[in-house]
């Protein structure tokens, strides 16, 4: 939430809420129940300042205080966690799925095969169309389907080895 507060120094909440929406990850809710409470604990913490426009509608502006800019900055350089495994529902389940009966495993494998294939391709239409950011993202995502498909290729060939 500090970066994309930071990217926008005339960010509202509801911008924050879009975003979240758009996001491609599970991590992020861009429920309104989620977003104005932890705008509101930030601002609480001194890691924003609220600025009110003129509008006439009540809009507010937030932008980061000098601690919410150092905030972000240690979470930008957690080397620990930006390496680390984090939350990562196909490797979570992957350990489990031998548990599944062969007709129920090879299925799944088969269908997660084509809705990562999808998913490359999608992304790989989207990323012209995306601002710096949000093409990274979009590039390190379609890196990890890479994996994950030769995963499940070289996986269904032991399989099929026996």
């Amino acid at each position: 939430m500090l970066g994309v507060i930071r990217l926008d120094p005339s960010c509202t909440a509801y911008r924050v809420r879009r975003v979240f929406l758009a996001s491609r990850s599970a991590e992020w809710s861009g429920s309104a129940g989620a977003v104005y409470p932890a705008i509101r604990r930030l601002l609480a913490e001194g890691l924003l300042k609220e600025r009110s426009e003129d509008d006439g509608r009540g809009t507010h502006t937030y932008v980061l205080t000098p601690s919410g800019e150092a905030a972000h900055e240690r979470w930008l350089c957690d080397g620990d966690r930006a390496a680390g495994p984090g939350l990562d529902p196909f490797r979570t389940r992957a350990g489990f799925w031998s548990l599944l009966s062969p007709k129920k495993r090879n299925a799944l494998l088969a269908r997660l095969r084509r809705q990562i294939e999808q998913r490359r391709s999608d992304l790989r239409r989207e990323v012209a169309s995306l601002d710096a950011n949000d093409a990274i993202m979009a590039n390190l995502d379609i890196a990890l389907q890479d994996l994950r498909l030769r995963w499940i290729q070289d996986h269904m060939r032991k399989i099929a080895k026996g």
